[in-house]
Protein backbone atom coordinates (compact mmCIF):
# COMPACT_ATOMS: atom_id res chain seq x y z
CA UNK A 1 0.00 0.00 0.00
CA UNK A 2 1.66 2.78 -1.04
CA UNK A 3 1.56 7.08 0.29
CA UNK A 4 -0.63 7.80 -2.56
CA UNK A 5 -3.82 5.32 -0.82
CA UNK A 6 -3.78 6.76 2.09
CA UNK A 7 -3.91 10.44 3.29
CA UNK A 8 -1.19 12.14 3.60
CA UNK A 9 0.31 13.74 6.40
CA UNK A 10 -0.83 16.92 7.58
CA UNK A 11 -4.23 16.24 6.59
CA UNK A 12 -6.57 18.05 9.43
CA UNK A 13 -7.07 15.49 12.70
CA UNK A 14 -10.44 15.32 13.93
CA UNK A 15 -11.29 16.06 17.50
CA UNK A 16 -12.42 13.87 20.14
CA UNK A 17 -16.03 16.10 19.86
CA UNK A 18 -16.59 14.25 16.51
CA UNK A 19 -16.16 11.41 18.02
CA UNK A 20 -19.34 12.62 20.74
CA UNK A 21 -22.29 10.91 19.80
CA UNK A 22 -21.50 9.28 16.97
CA UNK A 23 -22.06 5.19 15.96
CA UNK A 24 -18.23 3.74 15.89
CA UNK A 25 -17.40 -0.10 15.24
CA UNK A 26 -14.20 -1.75 17.49
CA UNK A 27 -13.38 -4.77 14.95
CA UNK A 28 -11.87 -7.12 17.82
CA UNK A 29 -12.46 -7.00 21.11
CA UNK A 30 -8.16 -8.13 22.26
CA UNK A 31 -6.36 -5.68 24.32
CA UNK A 32 -6.19 -3.05 21.91
CA UNK A 33 -9.91 -3.97 21.14
CA UNK A 34 -10.92 -2.99 24.35
CA UNK A 35 -8.51 0.20 25.13
CA UNK A 36 -9.99 1.32 21.97
CA UNK A 37 -14.12 0.65 23.29
CA UNK A 38 -12.97 2.17 26.83
CA UNK A 39 -11.64 5.50 24.97
CA UNK A 40 -14.04 6.18 22.76
CA UNK A 41 -16.86 5.28 25.53
CA UNK A 42 -14.81 8.43 27.41
CA UNK A 43 -15.27 10.56 24.40
CA UNK A 44 -19.55 9.98 24.52
CA UNK A 45 -19.55 7.66 21.03
CA UNK A 46 -21.78 4.76 20.65
CA UNK A 47 -19.79 2.04 20.84
CA UNK A 48 -20.28 -1.38 19.22
CA UNK A 49 -17.82 -4.22 19.39
CA UNK A 50 -17.25 -7.18 16.93
CA UNK A 51 -15.40 -9.85 17.18
CA UNK A 52 -15.16 -13.59 15.40
CA UNK A 53 -15.08 -15.51 18.79
CA UNK A 54 -18.57 -14.42 20.82
CA UNK A 55 -16.90 -16.07 24.30
CA UNK A 56 -14.80 -12.67 24.22
CA UNK A 57 -17.61 -10.51 23.99
CA UNK A 58 -19.48 -12.07 27.08
CA UNK A 59 -17.91 -10.31 29.79
CA UNK A 60 -17.15 -6.83 28.65
CA UNK A 61 -16.87 -4.57 31.22
CA UNK A 62 -18.90 -0.93 29.65
CA UNK A 63 -22.21 -0.38 28.10
CA UNK A 64 -21.36 -1.61 24.64
CA UNK A 65 -23.57 -3.36 21.70
CA UNK A 66 -21.98 -6.58 19.98
CA UNK A 67 -21.72 -8.70 16.92
CA UNK A 68 -20.26 -11.82 15.95
CA UNK A 69 -19.77 -14.22 13.18
CA UNK A 70 -17.19 -14.51 10.86
CA UNK A 71 -17.69 -12.38 8.31
CA UNK A 72 -17.27 -8.36 9.43
CA UNK A 73 -19.98 -6.56 9.67
CA UNK A 74 -21.24 -3.14 7.16
CA UNK A 75 -18.92 -0.42 7.82
CA UNK A 76 -22.13 1.84 6.21
CA UNK A 77 -23.89 2.59 9.64
CA UNK A 78 -20.76 3.38 11.65
CA UNK A 79 -19.08 6.86 11.01
CA UNK A 80 -15.58 5.75 12.40
CA UNK A 81 -14.78 1.77 12.36
CA UNK A 82 -11.44 1.12 14.91
CA UNK A 83 -9.36 -1.31 13.56
CA UNK A 84 -7.51 -3.63 16.13
CA UNK A 85 -4.20 -5.09 14.62
CA UNK A 86 -4.97 -8.67 14.61
CA UNK A 87 -8.04 -7.42 12.32
CA UNK A 88 -7.64 -7.51 8.65
CA UNK A 89 -9.91 -4.96 6.84
CA UNK A 90 -9.95 -3.47 3.18
CA UNK A 91 -8.85 0.59 2.79
CA UNK A 92 -11.88 2.45 3.45
CA UNK A 93 -12.20 6.21 4.47
CA UNK A 94 -13.97 5.58 7.54
CA UNK A 95 -11.05 2.65 8.99
CA UNK A 96 -9.10 4.04 11.97
CA UNK A 97 -6.10 1.85 13.26
CA UNK A 98 -6.23 1.64 17.47
CA UNK A 99 -3.37 3.65 17.34
CA UNK A 100 -4.62 6.52 15.45
CA UNK A 101 -7.53 6.77 17.68
CA UNK A 102 -4.75 7.00 20.41
CA UNK A 103 -2.50 9.71 18.67
CA UNK A 104 -5.96 11.96 19.17
CA UNK A 105 -5.22 11.47 23.47
CA UNK A 106 -1.60 11.77 23.31
CA UNK A 107 -0.19 14.57 25.46
CA UNK A 108 3.63 13.71 24.79
CA UNK A 109 5.73 13.14 21.62
CA UNK A 110 6.13 9.82 20.21
CA UNK A 111 8.92 7.46 19.56
CA UNK A 112 7.97 4.85 16.99
CA UNK A 113 10.27 1.49 16.52
CA UNK A 114 9.17 -1.27 14.18
CA UNK A 115 11.13 -3.82 11.82
CA UNK A 116 10.65 -7.30 11.59
CA UNK A 117 13.04 -8.62 14.47
CA UNK A 118 14.10 -6.76 17.48
CA UNK A 119 11.16 -4.22 18.19
CA UNK A 120 10.87 -4.68 21.68
CA UNK A 121 14.10 -5.30 22.78
CA UNK A 122 14.67 -1.74 21.24
CA UNK A 123 11.31 0.16 22.28
CA UNK A 124 12.23 -1.23 26.02
CA UNK A 125 15.83 -0.03 25.88
CA UNK A 126 14.79 3.29 24.85
CA UNK A 127 12.44 3.34 27.09
CA UNK A 128 15.11 2.68 29.77
CA UNK A 129 17.73 5.31 28.78
CA UNK A 130 14.71 8.16 29.32
CA UNK A 131 13.48 6.78 32.61
CA UNK A 132 17.55 7.04 33.47
CA UNK A 133 17.63 10.19 32.23
CA UNK A 134 15.11 11.43 34.79
CA UNK A 135 12.37 11.65 31.88
CA UNK A 136 8.98 10.44 32.63
CA UNK A 137 8.42 7.86 29.94
CA UNK A 138 5.51 5.45 29.23
CA UNK A 139 6.58 2.60 26.43
CA UNK A 140 3.44 0.45 25.04
CA UNK A 141 1.99 -0.22 21.00
CA UNK A 142 2.05 -3.69 20.02
CA UNK A 143 4.53 -4.52 23.24
CA UNK A 144 2.46 -4.26 26.64
CA UNK A 145 0.00 -1.58 27.06
CA UNK A 146 -1.86 -0.70 24.41
CA UNK A 147 -1.53 2.92 23.01
CA UNK A 148 -5.25 4.02 23.34
CA UNK A 149 -4.33 3.77 27.60
CA UNK A 150 -1.45 5.51 27.51
CA UNK A 151 -3.25 8.60 25.59
CA UNK A 152 -4.29 10.38 29.06
CA UNK A 153 -1.09 10.40 30.87
CA UNK A 154 1.42 12.60 31.53
CA UNK A 155 5.07 12.11 30.33
CA UNK A 156 7.67 13.55 28.49
CA UNK A 157 8.17 10.87 25.44
CA UNK A 158 5.68 7.92 24.91
CA UNK A 159 7.84 5.21 23.22
CA UNK A 160 5.81 2.65 21.26
CA UNK A 161 6.84 -0.29 19.64
CA UNK A 162 4.26 -0.99 16.04
CA UNK A 163 3.49 -3.83 13.97
CA UNK A 164 3.26 -3.83 10.29
CA UNK A 165 -0.65 -4.52 11.19
CA UNK A 166 -1.01 -1.71 13.20
CA UNK A 167 0.67 0.92 10.47
CA UNK A 168 -0.55 -0.29 7.28
CA UNK A 169 -3.85 2.17 7.49
CA UNK A 170 -2.45 4.42 10.07
CA UNK A 171 -2.40 8.77 9.05
CA UNK A 172 -2.99 10.10 12.48
CA UNK A 173 -0.05 9.34 14.35
CA UNK A 174 2.59 12.03 13.76
CA UNK A 175 6.13 10.73 15.47
CA UNK A 176 8.50 12.99 16.50
CA UNK A 177 11.27 9.96 16.11
CA UNK A 178 11.06 6.85 13.92
CA UNK A 179 13.19 4.28 14.04
CA UNK A 180 13.50 1.33 10.97
CA UNK A 181 15.42 -1.62 12.15
CA UNK A 182 15.03 -4.23 9.58
CA UNK A 183 12.39 -6.61 6.93
CA UNK A 184 12.39 -9.92 6.18
CA UNK A 185 9.67 -12.29 5.51
CA UNK A 186 6.82 -12.56 8.14
CA UNK A 187 3.27 -12.29 7.96
CA UNK A 188 2.56 -12.90 4.24
CA UNK A 189 -0.12 -14.73 5.53
CA UNK A 190 -2.03 -10.95 5.87
CA UNK A 191 0.37 -9.27 3.33
CA UNK A 192 0.78 -11.31 0.72
CA UNK A 193 4.39 -9.95 -0.69
CA UNK A 194 7.54 -8.29 1.46
CA UNK A 195 6.62 -5.43 -0.90
CA UNK A 196 3.22 -5.04 0.74
CA UNK A 197 4.70 -5.64 4.59
CA UNK A 198 7.25 -3.22 4.02
CA UNK A 199 5.00 -0.46 2.33
CA UNK A 200 2.70 -0.71 5.68
CA UNK A 201 6.03 -0.56 7.79
CA UNK A 202 7.54 2.68 5.90
CA UNK A 203 3.98 4.07 6.80
CA UNK A 204 5.93 4.88 10.37
CA UNK A 205 8.80 7.01 8.26
CA UNK A 206 6.08 9.19 5.97
CA UNK A 207 4.26 9.78 8.90
CA UNK A 208 7.03 11.67 10.86
CA UNK A 209 6.50 15.15 11.93
CA UNK A 210 7.92 17.62 9.55
CA UNK A 211 10.93 17.92 11.79
CA UNK A 212 11.42 14.68 13.18
CA UNK A 213 14.21 12.49 12.99
CA UNK A 214 14.54 9.44 11.39
CA UNK A 215 16.70 6.49 12.68
CA UNK A 216 17.39 3.83 10.26
CA UNK A 217 19.24 0.65 9.78
CA UNK A 218 21.90 1.27 6.63
CA UNK A 219 22.94 -2.49 6.55
CA UNK A 220 19.12 -3.55 5.89
CA UNK A 221 18.16 -2.93 2.30
CA UNK A 222 14.71 -1.73 2.90
CA UNK A 223 15.20 0.76 5.64
CA UNK A 224 18.14 2.01 3.78
CA UNK A 225 15.96 2.49 0.84
CA UNK A 226 13.05 3.94 2.44
CA UNK A 227 15.51 6.53 4.09
CA UNK A 228 17.14 7.58 0.84
CA UNK A 229 13.70 7.83 -0.55
CA UNK A 230 11.99 10.18 1.78
CA UNK A 231 15.92 12.09 2.11
CA UNK A 232 14.59 12.94 5.72
CA UNK A 233 17.39 15.92 6.97
CA UNK A 234 17.37 14.83 10.15
CA UNK A 235 18.18 11.25 9.17
CA UNK A 236 20.57 8.90 11.16
CA UNK A 237 22.23 5.94 10.12
CA UNK A 238 23.33 3.25 12.30
CA UNK A 239 25.38 0.05 10.99
CA UNK A 240 27.49 -2.62 12.24
CA UNK A 241 29.54 -2.96 8.76
CA UNK A 242 30.29 0.86 7.82
CA UNK A 243 30.84 3.80 9.77
CA UNK A 244 28.17 6.70 9.06
CA UNK A 245 28.93 10.18 8.38
CA UNK A 246 25.96 11.16 11.37
CA UNK A 247 24.40 8.04 13.14
CA UNK A 248 26.23 5.12 15.41
CA UNK A 249 28.42 2.37 14.48
CA UNK A 250 30.51 -0.61 15.60
CA UNK A 251 34.35 0.07 15.76
CA UNK A 252 36.00 -3.11 16.33
CA UNK A 253 34.59 -4.27 19.64
CA UNK A 254 32.86 -0.98 20.65
CA UNK A 255 29.72 0.46 20.36
CA UNK A 256 29.87 4.08 19.27
CA UNK A 257 27.32 6.87 19.50
CA UNK A 258 28.21 9.70 16.81
CA UNK A 259 24.80 11.62 15.76
CA UNK A 260 26.97 14.33 14.47
CA UNK A 261 29.82 13.15 13.09
CA UNK A 262 32.17 12.81 16.15
CA UNK A 263 32.13 10.03 18.51
CA UNK A 264 30.24 10.87 22.16
CA UNK A 265 29.93 7.85 23.61
CA UNK A 266 31.88 4.57 23.27
CA UNK A 267 30.70 1.50 24.83
CA UNK A 268 33.00 -1.69 24.77
CA UNK A 269 31.27 -4.92 23.86
CA UNK A 270 32.65 -7.05 26.36
CA UNK A 271 31.14 -4.73 29.11
CA UNK A 272 27.42 -5.83 27.46
CA UNK A 273 25.29 -8.22 27.72
CA UNK A 274 25.11 -11.58 26.08
CA UNK A 275 21.36 -10.85 25.04
CA UNK A 276 22.65 -7.14 23.51
CA UNK A 277 25.69 -8.23 22.43
CA UNK A 278 24.35 -11.01 19.66
CA UNK A 279 22.42 -7.87 18.25
CA UNK A 280 24.64 -4.94 17.88
CA UNK A 281 22.41 -3.14 15.65
CA UNK A 282 19.62 -2.96 17.90
CA UNK A 283 21.67 -1.49 20.36
CA UNK A 284 23.12 1.17 18.51
CA UNK A 285 19.79 1.92 17.30
CA UNK A 286 18.22 2.82 21.05
CA UNK A 287 21.17 4.80 21.55
CA UNK A 288 20.49 7.05 18.58
CA UNK A 289 16.76 7.46 19.26
CA UNK A 290 17.41 7.94 22.95
CA UNK A 291 19.97 10.91 22.09
CA UNK A 292 17.93 12.14 20.16
CA UNK A 293 15.26 12.43 22.78
CA UNK A 294 17.07 14.27 25.11
CA UNK A 295 18.42 11.04 27.02
CA UNK A 296 21.81 11.27 28.77
CA UNK A 297 24.97 9.57 27.59
CA UNK A 298 25.57 8.17 31.39
CA UNK A 299 22.26 6.79 31.16
CA UNK A 300 22.63 5.38 27.68
CA UNK A 301 25.91 3.67 28.69
CA UNK A 302 24.04 1.99 32.14
CA UNK A 303 21.07 0.89 30.66
CA UNK A 304 23.51 -1.54 27.55
CA UNK A 305 25.73 -2.41 30.44
CA UNK A 306 23.14 -3.91 32.57
CA UNK A 307 20.34 -4.79 30.16
CA UNK A 308 19.41 -8.46 31.00
CA UNK A 309 17.25 -9.16 27.89
CA UNK A 310 13.47 -9.57 27.82
CA UNK A 311 11.66 -13.42 28.44
CA UNK A 312 11.49 -15.34 25.43
CA UNK A 313 14.74 -13.92 24.06
CA UNK A 314 17.27 -15.93 23.74
CA UNK A 315 17.03 -16.90 27.81
CA UNK A 316 18.52 -19.10 29.43
CA UNK A 317 16.11 -21.49 31.54
CA UNK A 318 18.19 -24.24 32.83
CA UNK A 319 21.06 -26.32 33.19
CA UNK A 320 20.39 -29.72 32.97
CA UNK A 321 23.00 -32.64 33.33
CA UNK A 322 25.40 -30.55 31.39
CA UNK A 323 23.05 -29.42 28.84
CA UNK A 324 21.73 -25.56 28.34
CA UNK A 325 18.24 -25.28 27.47
CA UNK A 326 17.25 -22.01 25.49
CA UNK A 327 14.18 -20.43 24.92
CA UNK A 328 14.21 -17.65 22.36
CA UNK A 329 10.41 -18.08 21.35
CA UNK A 330 10.03 -15.12 20.29
CA UNK A 331 11.75 -16.05 16.87
CA UNK A 332 8.80 -16.65 14.70
CA UNK A 333 10.00 -16.33 11.27
CA UNK A 334 13.31 -17.77 9.47
CA UNK A 335 15.23 -14.65 9.88
CA UNK A 336 15.07 -14.45 13.80
CA UNK A 337 15.59 -17.96 13.39
CA UNK A 338 19.17 -18.10 11.51
CA UNK A 339 20.09 -14.96 14.27
CA UNK A 340 19.69 -17.06 16.57
CA UNK A 341 21.12 -20.00 15.67
CA UNK A 342 24.67 -18.02 14.98
CA UNK A 343 24.91 -16.50 17.81
CA UNK A 344 24.59 -19.90 19.80
CA UNK A 345 27.38 -21.06 21.56
CA UNK A 346 29.08 -24.48 21.62
CA UNK A 347 26.95 -27.95 19.70
CA UNK A 348 23.09 -27.13 18.85
CA UNK A 349 20.02 -29.40 19.35
CA UNK A 350 17.23 -26.85 17.58
CA UNK A 351 13.66 -27.12 18.07
CA UNK A 352 11.76 -25.64 15.63
CA UNK A 353 7.91 -25.73 13.93
CA UNK A 354 4.45 -24.41 14.78
CA UNK A 355 2.35 -22.35 12.44
CA UNK A 356 3.57 -21.23 9.25
CA UNK A 357 2.66 -17.46 8.14
CA UNK A 358 2.95 -18.29 4.45
CA UNK A 359 6.40 -17.66 4.89
CA UNK A 360 9.50 -19.96 2.75
CA UNK A 361 11.77 -22.04 4.67
CA UNK A 362 14.15 -22.76 2.39
CA UNK A 363 16.88 -19.98 3.92
CA UNK A 364 17.14 -22.22 7.03
CA UNK A 365 18.96 -24.84 4.99
CA UNK A 366 22.29 -23.11 5.95
CA UNK A 367 21.82 -22.18 8.95
CA UNK A 368 20.69 -25.32 9.98
CA UNK A 369 24.17 -26.60 9.27
CA UNK A 370 25.33 -24.78 12.91
CA UNK A 371 22.52 -27.41 14.38
CA UNK A 372 24.32 -31.36 15.25
CA UNK A 373 20.21 -32.12 14.52
CA UNK A 374 17.22 -30.29 14.08
CA UNK A 375 14.03 -31.77 16.00
CA UNK A 376 10.86 -30.13 14.37
CA UNK A 377 7.39 -30.12 15.68
CA UNK A 378 3.65 -29.22 14.94
CA UNK A 379 1.93 -28.09 12.22
CA UNK A 380 4.87 -27.04 10.07
CA UNK A 381 7.10 -29.53 10.81
CA UNK A 382 6.72 -31.58 6.98
CA UNK A 383 7.96 -28.69 5.60
CA UNK A 384 10.56 -27.78 7.72
CA UNK A 385 11.90 -31.58 7.67
CA UNK A 386 11.79 -31.27 3.53
CA UNK A 387 13.66 -27.79 3.93
CA UNK A 388 16.24 -28.98 6.26
CA UNK A 389 16.88 -32.44 4.65
CA UNK A 390 20.38 -32.66 3.72
CA UNK A 391 21.69 -30.04 5.83
CA UNK A 392 21.36 -31.65 9.21
CA UNK A 393 19.73 -34.59 11.07
CA UNK A 394 16.27 -34.49 11.01
CA UNK A 395 13.34 -35.44 13.66
CA UNK A 396 10.08 -35.12 13.56
CA UNK A 397 7.58 -35.26 16.64
CA UNK A 398 3.73 -33.95 17.03
CA UNK A 399 4.47 -31.61 20.07
CA UNK A 400 6.73 -29.02 21.50
CA UNK A 401 6.92 -31.07 24.75
CA UNK A 402 8.05 -34.23 23.05
CA UNK A 403 10.59 -32.35 20.88
CA UNK A 404 12.19 -31.04 24.63
CA UNK A 405 12.18 -34.79 25.80
CA UNK A 406 13.68 -35.86 21.99
CA UNK A 407 16.30 -33.49 22.59
CA UNK A 408 17.43 -34.36 26.44
CA UNK A 409 17.62 -37.72 24.97
CA UNK A 410 19.88 -36.78 22.04
CA UNK A 411 21.93 -33.83 24.01
CA UNK A 412 25.32 -34.32 25.39
CA UNK A 413 26.62 -32.22 28.21
CA UNK A 414 27.98 -29.00 26.55
CA UNK A 415 25.21 -29.04 24.25
CA UNK A 416 22.89 -26.05 23.89
CA UNK A 417 19.12 -26.93 23.38
CA UNK A 418 17.42 -24.01 21.63
CA UNK A 419 13.72 -23.52 21.07
CA UNK A 420 13.95 -20.84 17.87
CA UNK A 421 10.71 -21.70 16.35
CA UNK A 422 11.27 -19.75 13.14
CA UNK A 423 7.02 -20.62 13.09
CA UNK A 424 4.28 -18.37 14.81
CA UNK A 425 2.67 -20.56 18.00
CA UNK A 426 -0.76 -20.65 17.17
CA UNK A 427 -0.77 -24.53 16.44
CA UNK A 428 -0.66 -24.95 19.56
CA UNK A 429 -0.46 -22.22 21.62
CA UNK A 430 -2.42 -19.01 22.23
CA UNK A 431 1.42 -16.71 21.35
CA UNK A 432 4.63 -16.88 21.57
CA UNK A 433 4.81 -16.28 25.22
CA UNK A 434 2.81 -19.39 26.40
CA UNK A 435 5.16 -21.43 23.79
CA UNK A 436 8.18 -20.26 25.96
CA UNK A 437 6.44 -20.88 29.33
CA UNK A 438 5.77 -24.12 28.50
CA UNK A 439 9.32 -25.03 27.02
CA UNK A 440 10.71 -23.70 30.56
CA UNK A 441 7.75 -25.69 32.59
CA UNK A 442 8.85 -29.08 30.55
CA UNK A 443 12.59 -28.57 30.67
CA UNK A 444 12.47 -27.81 34.22
CA UNK A 445 10.28 -31.16 35.01
CA UNK A 446 13.27 -33.13 33.58
CA UNK A 447 15.30 -35.08 35.71
CA UNK A 448 18.89 -33.55 36.68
Amino acid sequence: MMMSQLRKPGAPLPSREDFNGRACLVLGAARSGLAAAERLATWGAQVTVYDRNPERLLNLEGDYATLTGPELPSFEAYRWVIQSPGVPVPTHSSVVPEVDLAALALRAPSIGVTGTNGKSTTTVLIGAMLKGSGMPVEVGGNLGTPLCVLGDRSADWVVVELSSFQLEHARWLHPRVAVLLNLADDHLDRHHTLAAYGAAKERLAELLEPEGILVFNLDDAWAAGVAARLERRGALGFSTRNRPARGAYLEGDELVLAPAGNALLRIPLENVGPSLRAHPGNVLASMLAADAAGASHEAIREVVESFQGLPHRAQVVDVKAGVTYVDDSKATNPHAAIASLASAKGPIVWLAGGANKGLDFKELAIAAERARVAIVYGQCAPELAAALQGHTEVVRTQTLEQAVHEAARRAHPGDVVLLSPACASFDQFTNFEARGDHFAAVVRALPC
